[in-house]
């Protein structure tokens, strides 16, 4: 029931403090509680419960038509007409789409900027591998011609890099109203979001985790290729393209652990947000 009762707190967060406003809050609760006991009776799984009672019950839109009061994008201030009165500002609303939309625009910027830093960090494999093939008898002929290739593919993957990085930043242009408006978050949004970011909290961890792990063990293939020398090729190339790919990689998975939860911390803190 703490779940529900948290949901409840969150749905008439924004709804004035009226005995009106808190006769319904304690029906609405009353109802909940009793329909929480009975599934829990009946056998269905706790979860599946909360998700029922929930849907059930309706959105914060079926309560403002109940209490005969009208959704508004913005909420406006209260008036007073005391001219000491330091009137406070207006709030934006964000929904859940349009909170689903700004998680979904900064997941991807982030995973651009991670693929943009990867192709950055990768970029001397091209030279190296490059020197190290052009050291092998049957390809000597064309060391030149490999060595210029190298060189190429060392540009095209900073260019590629470079490109990427900012086509990320590009994506969150349209949601820097957020860092200069004052915002608050639709008390369902502020349930979804919340759940979200406990659902991430395990992912974020073990990204967080993988991606060091990639950067620690990337000297690993140098030190293999040192020790058993299979040929020049591994020890002088493949060794050390290794560990610019794993670096990458790693890298990679540390930028993008939080790519969903940094975004949902930002929209619960909206509250705290104020007009610049």
């Amino acid at each position: 029931m703490e779940t529900i009762k948290n949901y409840l707190d969150a749905m008439f967060a924004s709804i004035p403090d009226t005995p009106q406003a808190r006769k319904a809050k304690q029906e609405l609760y009353s109802m909940m509680e009793d329909k929480y006991n009975e599934l829990i009776q009946s056998g269905m799984p706790k979860n599946e419960v909360i998700g029922t009672i929930i849907s059930e019950f309706g959105s914060k839109e079926d309560l403002m038509e109940v209490l005969d009061q009208k959704k508004h994008t913005i909420i406006p201030a209260p008036k007073n007409d005391d001219p000491t009165y330091d009137m406070p500002l207006s709030r934006r609303i964000i929904d859940s789409y349009e909170a689903d939309n700004y998680i979904k625009d900064c997941t991807s910027s982030r995973i651009l900027l991670g693929c943009g830093v990867f192709f950055c960090i990768i970029a001397p494999i091209g030279p190296i591998l490059a020197s190290g093939l052009g050291d092998i008898f049957l390809l000597r002929l064309f060391a030149d011609f490999i060595e210029a290739i190298g060189v190429i593919l060392l540009f095209v993957s900073v260019g590629l890099g470079v490109a990427l990085i900012l086509l990320s930043t590009s994506r969150n242009k349209l949601w820097r109203f957020l860092d200069h408006e004052r915002c608050m978050l639709d008390p369902e949004a502020e349930f979804v979001i919340q759940n979200e970011l406990i659902d991430n909290q395990e992912n974020k961890a073990f990204m967080m985790a993988g991606g060091i792990l990639l950067c620690i063990v990337s000297v690993v293939p140098v030190i293999f290729f040192g020790i058993f020398s299979i040929c020049d090729f591994f020890t002088d190339a493949l060794g050390p393209s290794l560990i610019f790919i794993l670096v990458g990689a790693g890298v990679f998975f540390i930028l993008n652990a939080t790519r969903r939860t940094t975004p949902c911390e930002k929209l619960l803190t909206l509250k705290d947000n104020v007009l610049k």
